[in-house]
């Protein structure tokens, strides 16, 4: 039996771009493609599903209902807009955690020396239960060169922070782990926490996907 086959399953992937000047913005070196393979399992398995995109590698199948978000700020507007009329929301968008406080209308000459400030970032997944709270919530959390105890505590204070209901854990700092591999190894925190070896990012998309429709 497929437990989410017709559900609304929302996905955000990639990184965020917080512009600087018209031409130049900082942002990092997600790829999208743990979110893309989560998102191949969920329309095969039969959801109702939509992409919110940001700053990605990979390319997006023409099938998937896709909306696209540049900035942190434009992103955060388009989930909580979305997250009222969904059943489960997967975080697995890279969103940036600052973002410049002021933005130069014109190109930053490179004849000078300038220093930029930074302000944090609204945390998108912890307004998600207070604007639907039955929705189905999975974060994911990536971390570098922590250990094993540092994230799973990491994980835990992202559920009760966000309400999660499951969460996703990562160390960029493993090899073969990095921002645009395809392999991974997780931690599956919940209830209960699963170890999945390292593996490619297809297969952890099926385990987390298992995980999902066992608890909705």
């Amino acid at each position: 039996m497929v437990f989410i086959k017709n559900k609304k399953i929302l996905i955000s992937l990639g990184g965020t771009y917080e512009a600087i000047d018209p031409i130049r913005g900082i942002t990092n070196k997600s790829s999208g493609k743990m979110g893309l393979e989560l998102a191949k399992q969920a329309y095969i398995r039969g959801a109702d599903l939509t992409l919110v995109v940001g700053d990605v590698s990979v390319r997006i199948p023409f099938m998937f209902n896709t909306i696209f978000a540049n900035s942190t700020k434009e992103m955060n507007k388009v989930i909580c807009d979305l997250v009222p009329d969904f059943d489960v929301f997967i975080s697995t968008a890279a969103v940036s955690d600052f973002h410049p406080i002021s933005f130069e209308n014109h190109k930053l000459s490179s004849k000078y020396s300038f220093s930029l400030d930074f302000k944090p970032n609204v945390k998108i997944i912890r307004q998600i239960k207070d604007i639907n709270p039955d929705i189905f919530l999975v974060g994911f959390k990536a971390e570098f060169n922590v250990s094993y105890q540092q994230i799973i505590d990491l994980a835990y204070k992202q559920i009760h922070d966000a309400k999660a209901d499951l969460v996703v854990a990562n160390d960029l700092g493993d090899e073969n782990c990095g921002f645009g591999s395809d392999n991974n190894k997780v931690l599956i925190i919940g209830d209960e926490i699963i170890d999945v070896p390292l593996s490619s990012k297809k297969n952890i998309a099926k385990i987390i996907l298992d995980e999902i429709e066992k608890r909705i």
